[in-house]
């Protein structure tokens, strides 16, 4: 688990890798980029794409058996509305994002040899993800069923063709408002940029839904060794793409670090939801 997170000014830092941590502490260099890692507004709203389902699982290491570099983030989220500040401690941070081959668990099919033009989302199964006026609805239209999870009630989802569970669950924010997973480096599937999936929910219900970023240069750094493949599709190639939604990240020894503040509006929280504004 990481220590806890310093809660920083309210303001706007690029992403990017910005070079190697050396010495000190895995805690003391992720708040390091937790401070650089802030916000003014409320992050932007993306469609939860046709790979979602509710796992319903609060877990902090994602891993499994997937093979690929370490990655640590630290996802803290705050009051967006007019840049207050205030972290939000007692939501839950949900991510889930492919594995160094490009595929999801859920729907990890047998060994394709890649096409002459590979379709959109390949090698996932069931194509591109887009946009959406919903973002946790089904522009797929592939499934009608809803989540009724622990955590999260009423979002659209899919239907998994198998049982895995990698690199997929949720941790809830503490004190700091601050949401800690460990997991590997995400690889790349046609027509999307390297990325990560974020949904926020306080009382069940999502608040957030998003998806993160790393720089190109990192990309193609953490994709030059096995088992990743090289070659990821730049971001402004990525229909969803914005510079608000790039992590900050930095290398640790043998680990990426990645750190974002994720705002949310809380004037848009149901009554009643658990989620509490922290000191």
């Amino acid at each position: 688990m990481f220590g806890a997170g310093l809660l920083a000014g309210c303001r706007t830092a690029p992403g990017g890798a910005g070079g190697v941590v050396t010495g000190g502490t895995v805690e003391a260099a992720t708040d390091a980029l937790l401070r650089d890692a802030g916000t003014c507004r409320p992050s932007v709203q993306l469609a939860q794409g046709p790979y979602w389902f509710d796992v319903d699982r609060l877990r902090s290491d994602l891993r499994e058996t997937r093979r690929g570099t370490t990655l640590r983030l630290a996802l803290r989220v705050v009051d967006g509305a007019g840049c207050g500040r205030a972290p939000v401690r007692d939501a839950v941070v949900e991510i889930w994002h492919c594995d160094a081959a490009g595929r999801y668990s859920g729907f990890d099919g047998p060994d394709r040899t890649a096409p002459a033009n590979p379709p959109l989302g390949w090698p996932n199964t069931r194509g591109a993800e887009r946009p959406a006026a919903d973002p946790t609805g089904d522009p797929m239209g592939y499934d009608t069923r809803t989540s009724d999870g622990s955590y999260s009630v009423g979002d659209a989802e899919a239907q998994p063709a198998d049982d895995g569970t990698y690199l997929r669950g949720a941790q809830p924010t503490g004190a700091d408002g601050v949401a800690r997973f460990t997991t590997i480096y995400p690889g790349w599937y046609v027509g999307r940029a390297p990325h990560v999936h974020v949904k926020v929910y306080l009382r069940r219900r999502t608040v957030l839904c998003t998806q993160l970023f790393f720089d190109d240069a990192t990309n193609d750094e953490a994709h030059r060794t096995p088992p990743y493949r090289p070659g990821a599709p730049r971001n402004r190639s990525d229909l969803f793409f914005q510079d608000s939604l790039l992590l900050a990240v930095r290398r640790f020894g043998d680990a990426y670090l990645g750190a974002i503040t994720l705002g949310v509006d809380l004037l848009d929280v149901p009554p009643g939801a658990p989620g509490t504004l922290g000191g």
